[in-house]
């Protein structure tokens, strides 16, 4: 699904501008279309897309080459205007004007954080530096785990969110691997073996250390959690899964304190790549973990995280 967006999004800019390149010049309201559809677009990009293969950077670099593209467009020479050339002309726009719509509303009203019951956590990171959040938001098209589901396990995880760690050049591995969009190595991801600490004071009800790091490609869907802990904290239960095989450094029954180290980021369970899922919900039964209650958001530091949001 990740790699699947990152390379719709490339593919859909290549062609872009390729439209913008080779279509002919007509009247000044047909150019201020084409130019109005581009910019719908790439600001849809913006709140909507996947930016850590390529970074941010990517699609402002793409915006940049749109605008000379734009510049060389209002030099050609006008060609004569029919209604059929027009049509064919502007065909690409029933493709950019209704995306773009779409990824700048999703985008949008993913990131306003919603009303109900909420938990606020301290960041399960000692450093801020590099880690943001993969995929989180109140839209499919930000989180994963934000989806129509009969499954109390699914929904009880609606706000749940995949994070990640970039490096300086803004992509998720690490600098010798940036140009790769997946390796193969789990030990090439930025967030391999990073520590993970406790966002709360609250009991460990939930505990696993045994589960192997699964090779980049395949997935565990048994033990879907794979290597971690829940946490009982006040009235509601914290996960936080897809830990390093055999790092875990808590026990069932132990009282932790927020800031208290739980163990280091692995590949175990359910996981496309090294990183922490973490969601919360409500307590149904008290440390019975396999009934899920509802969804509740998380709040950091007071801010309501989507994709895209660093810590």
């Amino acid at each position: 699904m990740l790699l699947d967006a990152i390379y719709a999004q490339i593919t859909l800019l290549i062609l872009t501008g390729l439209w913008i390149a080779f279509s002919k010049r007509r009247t000044a309201a047909d150019t201020a279309i084409k130019v109005i559809a581009t910019i719908l677009f790439c600001a849809g990009l913006g709140v909507g897309g996947v930016w850590f293969y390529p970074p941010l950077s990517g699609l402002l670099i793409a915006a940049l080459v749109f605008v000379g593209l734009f510049i060389a467009h209002l030099r050609k020479t006008r060609s004569q205007t029919t209604l059929l050339r027009s049509i064919i002309s502007n065909a690409p726009l029933l493709i950019l004007i209704p995306l773009g719509s779409f990824l700048l509303w999703q985008g949008t009203a993913g990131r306003f954080e919603p009303k109900g019951d909420a938990i606020a956590l301290d960041s399960p990171f000692k450093s801020a530096e590099g880690i943001c959040v993969l995929s989180g938001g109140l839209s499919p098209l930000l989180n994963f785990h934000n989806f129509p589901s009969d499954s109390p396990r699914d929904i009880a995880q609606t706000y749940g969110l995949d994070i990640i760690r970039v490096g300086p050049n803004g992509f998720r591995t690490r600098p010798e691997h940036r140009l790769d969009p997946k390796p193969k190595d789990m030990r090439h991801y930025a967030m391999f073996d990073t520590a993970v600490y406790s966002p709360c004071d609250g009991k460990v009800v939930e505990y696993e250390n045994d589960s192997p790091d699964q090779a980049i490609g395949e997935s565990d869907k048994i033990n879907t959690g794979g290597n971690g802990v829940v946490l009982k904290c006040g009235t509601h239960h914290v996960h936080l899964h897809h830990l390093k095989h055999g790092s875990v450094l808590t026990q069932l029954g132990e009282i932790v304190k927020a800031g208290q180290k739980i163990g280091h980021i692995g590949n175990s369970g359910n996981t496309i790549e090294p990183h922490l899922h973490i969601h919360a919900e409500t307590i149904v039964e008290d440390g019975n973990t396999k009934r899920h209650g509802n969804p509740v958001h998380m709040s950091f530091g007071d801010r309501f995280m989507a994709r895209g949001d660093c810590f």
